[in-house]
């Protein structure tokens, strides 16, 4: 393999989103998928033909010719999995969130720094056509001065209850627009949260969470979440980015599907397709397959990454600080969460 070639590459954590990173590298020319990696034996079976399967971190990472690492496990993984990569002087590609704690994200930005470039976080809305077309917009000048802003981030209720009991709702959902909201107005300083915990994702936990954030530049927003979404309906997920500011507004909204189908008899019956990986006559497309191959592209020196590893603490801040402000009941500087 030349050094302009496909790049060789693995996937470490088969769960919920590491099964479709895999299926997008296996289908891209710019990737040679060499291995995937779970501590599940059972995980083998979800492996695309062609790619070696293994249960050892440690026979993975030494796979010879290896060049790169996408790692989809637990946020509280994430640590010990990113450093021993980052040891072998891969590139490594980290699912969102950076960390589960501050203390674990400082530990990974400081590995980092003795291997430049190497590491980067997957904040998958950054590669949104959407959101980079608000951004431009905002950037640009079109809407004024950002006054306030609102995101919903809804998911179905499988995802709650699989995670719920690991992780939190802003820590695991709402960083992605945590992540945006700063990306369009900058710094949060503070936070004030509320959640509901009516047992649907199991007793005690958090199954929505509402909250209002002030940045430093003197604009406010509003953040709702929730993974309680019915999964058996015709939606299951709702999304949304409203951005208003002194010389007018912009928003980015998305039905999930847009394509859907009603027949008699049926309340209604989704057409797969959402834009995030859709199959179109066998080939992908979408802002998985986008983020993944500019990853690859980094890799061989082509693309720079849209966010730094302080980005990503940052939005992990705030989750953090939601986090906290919903135990204590009341507003929380993000610098002191």
């Amino acid at each position: 393999m030349t050094a302009a070639g496909p790049v060789r590459c693995g996937v470490i954590g088969m769960g919920m989103i590491g099964v479709p990173h895999t299926a997008a590298l296996d289908r891209s020319p710019l990737a040679d998928l060499a291995c995937c990696c779970d501590t599940d034996p059972a995980a083998a079976a979800r492996v695309p033909g062609g790619a070696a399967f293994t249960t050892d971190l440690r026979e993975f990472l030494e796979l010879p010719g290896l060049e790169a690492v996408f790692v989809c496990t637990p946020q509280q993984t994430h640590r010990a999995v990113v450093e021993q990569a980052l040891a072998r002087n891969l590139f490594v590609f980290c699912e969102k969130p950076i960390a589960q704690t501050l203390e674990d994200a400082d530990a990974l930005i400081e590995a980092a720094a003795s291997r430049p470039g190497r590491l980067v976080i997957g904040h998958t809305l950054r590669f949104s056509a959407d959101y980079l077309a608000v951004r431009d917009v905002v950037h640009g000048g079109g809407i004024g001065t950002i006054v306030n802003m609102a995101v919903r981030r809804c998911v179905p209720d499988f995802e709650g209850r699989l995670i719920a009991g690991r992780t939190t709702l802003p820590v695991e959902v709402g960083v992605h627009d945590l992540d945006i909201l700063q990306w369009l107005a900058g710094d949060i300083e503070s936070v004030f949260a509320e959640s509901a915990r009516l047992d649907v994702t199991g007793p005690g936990l958090a199954d929505a969470m509402t909250g209002t954030l002030r940045f430093a530049s003197g604009a406010v927003a509003v953040i709702e979440l929730n993974w309680i979404m019915a999964s058996a309906s015709a939606r299951a997920s709702d999304y949304r980015l409203a951005v208003y500011g002194t010389a007018g507004s912009a928003f980015a909204e998305f039905q999930a599907p847009a394509a859907r189908a009603y027949g008699t008899g049926n309340p209604g019956t989704a057409i797969p397709g959402t834009g995030w990986l859709d199959d179109i006559y066998g080939s992908h497309a979408g802002v998985l397959k986008t983020e993944d191959e500019h990853f690859l592209g980094m890799v061989r020196g082509t693309r720079s990454w849209p966010l730094t590893l302080q980005d990503a603490r940052s939005a992990l801040a705030v989750a953090l600080a939601l986090d906290r402000s919903a135990v204590l009941g009341r507003p929380v500087r993000v610098r002191d969460a």
